[in-house]
């Protein structure tokens, strides 16, 4: 028992000891690249997506042709894509870029963290918007292969079409960004711990911990917002 428990200090006092200037650099320059490639995974992705959803609903007005009212909407629709990907695309492009050395890294990634609070949590709710466009895409394609047309739709009908559009995009929203606040928070705290030289290897360690877990809670989130997507669309 004791000698376990030596060990156990032993192993304690090793994953506390502070970071050599060398391990917060590499530390630095590994979170820089990484908060830059979510940026940028998350802004490409949404364009993709809605590129996609908007070729999809370019195949709408073709099966739709005869009905005026269902082309001027889906049209409408098309133009709010559009703008969405110029907004996503703008955003890509403001982005800041890595330096190399510690203190350039350091203000990298301080300007990221305020460029992400003043101006891509927009982009969040744009891409939170696209989880509704595939639910109104797909189920105009249901109505089509169905019904032949868009069938006639009472007051209760359009209420829950119109709450299955709102619960799309605050599931989206409410997942992307407690996705990111989770990763910039973890960022900005440690960031702290470096500027008051207090950083560990143990620190590291839960860091990692913490963005796996967060991974895996964001895939389960993903899949019950697709399993809620197929119960609004085939109920």
């Amino acid at each position: 028992m004791e000698s376990m428990k030596s060990a156990w200090k032993k192993e304690q006092g090793f994953e506390n000891f502070t970071l050599s200037q060398s391990d917060i650099e590499k530390f630095l320059y590994k979170n820089s690249k990484d908060i830059t490639q979510l940026f940028k995974k998350g802004l490409g992705f949404d364009v993709v997506l809605k590129s996609i959803v908007g070729a999809s609903l370019v195949g709408l007005i073709f099966l739709f042709i005869e009905n005026r009212q269902v082309t001027i909407a889906i049209t409408a629709i098309l133009l709010l894509i559009l703008w969405g990907i110029w907004f996503q695309v703008r955003m890509y492009r403001r982005i800041p870029q890595s330096g190399m050395s510690e203190p350039d890294i350091k203000s990298s990634l301080e300007k990221k963290v305020r460029f992400y609070r003043q101006r891509y949590v927009k982009s969040l709710y744009m891409g939170a918007l696209t989880n509704s466009l595939i639910f109104v895409s797909g189920s105009l394609y249901y109505f089509y292969f169905k019904y032949g047309e868009i069938r006639s739709m009472d007051l209760e009908d359009y209420l829950v079409f119109g709450t299955a559009i709102i619960i799309a995009f605050v599931i989206g929203a409410a997942a992307q960004l407690a996705q990111h606040n989770f990763q910039i928070k973890q960022l900005e705290s440690c960031l702290q711990e470096i500027e008051e030289e207090r950083i560990t290897e143990l620190t590291i360690k839960q860091h990692r911990m913490r963005k796996r877990r967060l991974f895996f809670i964001a895939l389960i989130v993903f899949v019950c917002g697709l399993l809620l997507l197929a119960y609004f669309v085939f109920r």
